[in-house]
C-alpha cells in the first residue's frame, strides 16, 4: 500500500496522525511491529512514511541507495497513554 499527504498540506502533523493511528489499530490487532521502504535520493535523507525522518519513529533495518527497508517497533510508537487505553480495551473485552 502507497499513501502520501499531498505537499499542499505537508507540515499539518497528518502524516504523523495516519501513522500513529494506523499502529494503534495494528497493536489491538496483536502486530508488533510495521515495515515500509522508505525514499532516499542522492541529495535528500531518507523519509519513512507519512513524511517522517526514520530516527522519529522508522529505523532502518536494510539500507538501500534508493529504498531503504524501515521497521517501526509498535510497543514504542504508542504514548504512555495509548498503551494503557489498549490495555483496558483487552481487559473489558471490547
Amino acid at each position: 500500500m502507497n499513501r502520501a499527504v499531498l505537499s499542499e498540506f505537508s507540515g499539518a502533523g497528518l502524516g504523523r496522525m495516519l501513522i500513529q493511528g494506523m499502529a494503534k489499530a495494528l497493536t489491538r490487532r496483536g502486530v508488533r511491529a510495521i515495515e515500509a521502504f522508505g525514499i532516499s535520493s542522492g541529495r535528500h535523507p531518507v523519509h519513512a512514511p507519512g513524511g517522517l525522518p526514520p530516527s522519529r519513529r522508522f529505523k532502518t533495518v536494510r539500507p538501500h541507495h534508493r529504498h531503504p527497508r524501515l521497521r517501526m517497533e509498535l510497543r514504542t510508537a504508542l504514548t504512555w497513554r495509548e498503551d494503557v487505553e489498549v490495555a483496558c480495551e483487552r481487559l473489558l473485552g471490547r
